[in-house]
């Protein structure tokens, strides 16, 4: 009841009404700051759950985070919802999103165009190269694989870095187990402040490794949930 009382508050928030998850459809628009946006959102089961996930759940915890963020990066921007709650959080903020999945830009674009935000159709990764996409029936689950003659481009997270001034204030990172050939790049990471995230456990890989790494690279973890068999979500700070 808790949980249902909260989204309903926060729907009002965003200008639109909630009755419950299982009735749930995307609303055609939604209140940014004083602005309001309309949405072009992929009509799959995945993009409904992230759009409670996201803006009214609040699972990358923004609402935590202190008000002086001034450089966001979206790894996994999907169709925009992060990087929209995003400019609805830090207003004056410069966003940038990354989203290898071609499909998913007239999505994004329609977006970006009304709340001041860019996307890139690339890949993050360690280093530059190129992936290919691993389709899925849902648009959110889309994966990348790296290789030597993929079509779309990878560029290093040391360059995302770069292209915000050297420094970061938030990453979020759910980009379907590519992160973690990111959380390798430790001298990059020393200039992020915040890290949100959704790992993915299912290439082999453990939580406890994912504590060793982040605590190498410099990071506190604030919040962990395990929202799933093999994936979940966290927040860390420096």
């Amino acid at each position: 009841m808790i949980t249902l009382l909260k989204r309903k508050q926060r729907a009002r928030e965003f200008g639109f009404w909630f009755k419950r998850a299982a009735v749930f459809t995307l609303p055609s628009g939604i209140q940014i700051g004083t602005k309001r946006i309309s949405l072009n959102l992929p009509d799959d089961g995945g993009t409904r759950t992230a759009f409670i996930d996201v803006l009214l759940d609040d699972c990358y915890w923004l609402r935590e985070l202190p008000d002086d963020i001034h450089t966001v990066v979206d790894i996994g921007c999907h169709a925009g919802l992060f990087s929209l709650a995003a400019r609805n959080r830090w207003p004056e903020s410069v966003i940038h999103g990354y989203e290898p999945n071609a499909a998913m830009k007239n999505h994004w674009k329609y977006h970006a165009a009304q709340a001041d935000f860019s996307v890139r159709t690339e890949s993050v990764g360690i280093a530059a190269g190129t992936v290919a996409m691993v389709p899925n029936a849902d648009s959110v689950q889309v994966r990348t694989v790296e290789t030597d003659n993929g079509r779309v481009r990878q560029v290093g997270f040391r360059e995302v870095v770069a292209r915000l001034g050297g420094s970061v204030g938030v990453v979020k990172m759910d980009c379907e187990g590519a992160e973690w050939p990111i959380l390798r790049d430790q001298e990059s990471w020393k200039h992020v402040r915040f890290l949100t995230m959704e790992f993915h456990l299912w290439a082999g890989y453990t939580l406890e490794e994912l504590r060793a790494r982040l605590a190498k690279l410099g990071f506190r973890i604030r919040h962990v949930q395990v929202t799933g068999s093999d994936f979940g979500v966290l927040l860390a700070e420096r």
